[in-house]
């Protein structure tokens, strides 16, 4: 049945992009839908279960927020994070296109992805409290839970794009090669899915603002990565996910933070 094909691709995308303790026949040759179209709903998983400090009411919305991160990044493996940091070693600190995927391939990380790393985990937490203040949390939480939510999708929706829009380029063995699989008409309609649930999450006029700062940032992506690396490999995959968070968050407030 399609349905089953389609759980046993989630399942699979789940077990990829988090730390969620899946039993997966990965050798199996039951067919299933791509994992990487289901990357948008393992976004509302990971947003719904970090999202259990808006229950704890006597928290003030700081430490709110950097519960929430925290617990986002215990349970994805800071997969996304890591992918900012090295990717920001590798294409701010490499000369050649050679130079710099060889840089991301290496298991350190340089003065860059410390500066990146840093300043992106504090933006976050920033926007995040702000918005946990501005939407007025311990009246409406389901509100903030919806935008939580959408941010977590939203963000997914980008490496998706680029993966469909560049040629992915890699030096040696990655892990990142085999989680890239073609997109097919039943995974692209489970993406816009998630798209028409965001919509109604947030709103017609949110929704569009939201959809314009990531086309806008795909734009900026396309270009900076041909003229980088000539293509996009897993590194820039996470970097642009935590950038299309960062955006998401400041869109959601309205451009007020």
């Amino acid at each position: 049945m399609r349905l089953d094909q389609d759980w046993q691709g989630f399942l699979r995308s789940l077990a990829t992009y988090t730390r969620i303790p899946l039993n997966i026949e990965w050798g199996s040759p039951k067919k299933h839908t791509p994992s990487v179209c289901f990357l948008p709903w393992v976004g509302v998983v990971v947003a719904l279960i970090s999202a259990w400090p808006l229950l704890m009411s006597d928290w003030s919305a700081a430490f709110q927020a950097i519960v929430m991160m925290l617990s986002a990044v215990l349970l994805t493996g800071a997969f996304h994070e890591d992918g900012l940091m090295d990717a920001c070693d590798g294409l701010v600190g490499g000369w050649t296109p050679e130079q710099r995927l060889s840089i991301m391939k290496d298991s350190r990380v340089g003065s860059y992805g410390v500066l990146a790393g840093l300043f992106s985990f504090a933006l976050k937490w920033w926007l995040l409290s702000q918005w946990l203040t501005q939407a007025n949390w311990h009246a409406d939480i389901g509100a903030v839970l919806m935008g939580w939510i959408s941010v977590h999708v939203g963000a997914r929706w980008l490496p998706l794009a680029i993966m469909a829009s560049l040629n992915y380029v890699n030096q040696g063995d990655s892990k990142a090669r085999a989680m890239i699989s073609p997109f097919t008409v039943r995974g692209v309609l489970w993406v816009v899915l998630s798209m028409l649930c965001v919509a109604l999450m947030v709103g017609g006029a949110m929704f569009v603002s939201m959809l314009f700062t990531l086309v806008l940032c795909f734009i900026a992506c396309l270009v900076y990565l041909r003229r980088r690396i000539q293509g996009y490999n897993g590194d820039t995959l996470g970097a642009s996910e935590q950038i299309a968070e960062l955006l998401l968050l400041f869109t959601l407030l309205g451009g007020q933070a």
